[in-house]
């Protein structure tokens, strides 16, 4: 989503008062960094601006914490400081999220919808080529779901959310794997080719062409968000389909950064490794599996949200360990109950520094 009013008159702060350190400070044509301490009802904020706090009237609504540069500008009605809208690398990636967040849904979700979509319309009439390889690809990729770790390692990298990071080490040469054929084959490559078949709005393509476009936007949000904790040095969340009865949910799963995994810089194997699995089924509810691993120890804590379901899963711990323990570490694994909001704490994808720090909506209003 664009900014509403990124420019002209309303996008100004006319500041209300300060004493001579800060009428020095805001000299005509200076650019500033600003930040919003405080932000009431009535149209009044409260900026800091290097060593000096500045109250203001302004017709943006900003929350407290949003950065942002201003120009000092002095005309016949006094100063007042203009709003600028963020240059570099962080303009260009909040423009890309803008124009996917909450447009396409949730991965897993929206996949399903896309094979649905698919064999409908393959029902009625012949598909085009690239349909068809979207079809195909997408039937294998849901037919595998991750039980175990060779089927996750190889279903992540079929999402295609390094598509665009692979493309670029085939275009610089650096690397051998990454084949123009892979490229094509992983599910971004197959969504950018049925995309180019039914782009046009037509009455044939409709419903199959909303459903591609949802599956595009939903993988392309995905992709920019985790470069979002990434340049916040944060988590990355993965997220992959899940078979949910004749449906499919979203799983998530939370890792390390790689700053974060090698201590600032420095591999270090005695320190513990930690990620994090959710996923809320329709039979079972949310749960969350977050999982700590050591070189002599795995602990596994499992949260869900439901007793009976508790009281399954803990009839069913000593096959549980059987299945997980290898035998060279210990195994700590336990149950409990929780909330909801537990089960979702750190796996929620908007839940990120990065948007914190910049509004996705510049104004709201």
């Amino acid at each position: 989503m664009e900014p509403i009013a990124s420019s002209g008159a309303g996008a100004v702060f006319r500041p209300t008062g300060g004493s001579s350190d800060v009428q020095a400070l805001l000299r005509d044509g200076r650019v500033l960094k600003a930040e919003v301490l405080q932000h009431s009802a009535d149209g009044t904020v409260l900026l800091a601006i290097g060593r000096q706090t500045i109250p203001a009237e302004t017709e943006l609504s900003l929350d407290p914490g949003a950065s942002f540069l201003v120009r000092v500008e002095e005309g016949a009605q006094g100063i007042v400081l203009r709003w600028l809208a963020p240059e570099g690398s962080d303009a260009a990636l909040l423009r890309a999220l803008r124009a996917v967040v909450g447009q396409g849904g949730r991965l897993g979700e929206t996949l399903g919808e896309l094979g649905r979509a698919l064999r409908e319309a393959a029902g009625g009439a012949e598909l085009a080529p690239e349909l068809r390889s979207l079809a195909r690809g997408l039937a294998e990729l849901l037919a595998r779901p991750p039980g175990d770790a060779s089927s996750l390692r190889a279903l992540l990298p079929a999402l295609g959310l390094g598509h665009e990071a692979a493309l670029a080490a085939l275009l610089e040469a650096r690397r051998a794997s990454a084949a123009p054929e892979r490229l094509r084959a992983d599910l971004k490559g197959l969504l950018l080719g049925a995309w180019t078949e039914v782009e046009d709005e037509t009455a044939e393509h409709g419903a199959l062409r909303e459903a591609v476009a949802r599956a595009l936007t939903s993988l392309e949000a995905e992709q920019l968000l985790n470069l979002a904790r990434a340049r916040s040095g944060e988590a990355l969340l993965l997220s992959f389909p899940f078979p949910d009865g004749e449906r499919w949910t979203t799983a998530r799963l939370s890792v390390p950064g790689r700053e974060e995994r090698q201590g600032g810089g420095r591999e270090d194997e005695s320190s513990p490794f930690r990620m994090t699995l959710g996923l809320e089924l329709s039979n079972l509810g949310p749960l969350r599996a977050d999982l700590t691993l050591t070189p002599s120890l795995l602990s596994v804590r499992v949260l869900v949200t439901r007793a009976d379901v508790a009281r399954r899963l803990e009839g069913e711990l000593g096959g549980l360990r059987s299945r997980i323990s290898d035998g060279r570490r210990a195994l700590e694994l336990s149950v409990r109950l929780g909330t909801a909001a537990e089960a979702e704490l750190g796996l929620e994808p908007l839940d990120t520094r990065y948007l914190r720090e910049h509004n996705l909506m510049d104004v709201v209003g």
